[in-house]
């Protein structure tokens, strides 16, 4: 039996500003306090490998956690966040050129690899994001702790729910309707001799003592 252990970054200072921001925005001190939390919930589960996002947020998060394991930290690109138009760094989130972006966006179902600007398209995302839960089939750990991004998170419970081939948008589907939180814990599991991931939780966050 095969598991994965999904957590979301802690609270980074472009979270607290409510702000696009960039690969290299730090945890917040916030951010920094959930994941020494998060550390504690993860003291007494077993956990054979770790990996994480390139995204500074991500690797912060990570570098707490593993302080109990010990682990070397394997980064993969294929689980950054979902890589935002250049012109909306640093931006707020409800601005107006934000708000142009995520009606043009939705704007058009039929096509999710469709790009604004120079961003990654929501169908790169999903291709990803599944081509990670195939390499994870493969790997010989048994318990994978992966620390990511909202989007990433998003993608999997639609891959999971509706399988690989489906793409949000396209099939009438909305990730934005679906709020994760930070250092929230998502865990999948892999029957031995099955090819289907089934979800067991979806952003967790007991731990954080928050609704």
């Amino acid at each position: 039996m095969k598991k994965l252990y999904f957590v979301r970054h802690g609270e980074s200072e472009g979270n607290n500003q409510n702000v696009y921001q960039s690969e290299v925005s730090p945890l917040s001190q916030r951010g920094r306090e959930q994941a020494r939390i998060l550390q504690r919930r993860f003291k007494n589960i077993q956990i054979d490998a770790l990996c994480a996002s390139p995204l500074k947020r991500a690797q912060e998060t990570a570098k707490i956690i593993n302080e109990i394991f010990n682990l070397p930290i394997q980064t993969t690109d294929l689980m950054r966040e979902w890589g935002k138009p250049s012109a909306l760094i640093g931006k707020q989130a409800g601005s107006k050129e934000a708000k142009e972006f995520q009606d043009a966006l939705q704007s058009r179902p039929e096509d999710s690899y469709w790009k604004w600007q120079d961003e990654e398209s929501i169908g790169e995302v999903r291709d990803r994001v599944v081509s990670f839960l195939e390499e994870m089939k493969r790997a010989p750990q048994e318990n994978i702790l992966v620390v990511t991004h909202s989007l990433p998170l998003k993608m999997l419970l639609s891959i999971v729910l509706f399988g690989s081939e489906h793409i949000p948008f396209v099939h009438g589907s909305s990730p934005f309707r679906v709020r994760t939180s930070n250092t929230g814990i998502t865990v999948l599991q892999l029957p031995d001799g099955e090819e289907n991931w089934e979800l067991l939780t979806f952003n967790d966050h007991a731990h954080l003592g928050e609704p």
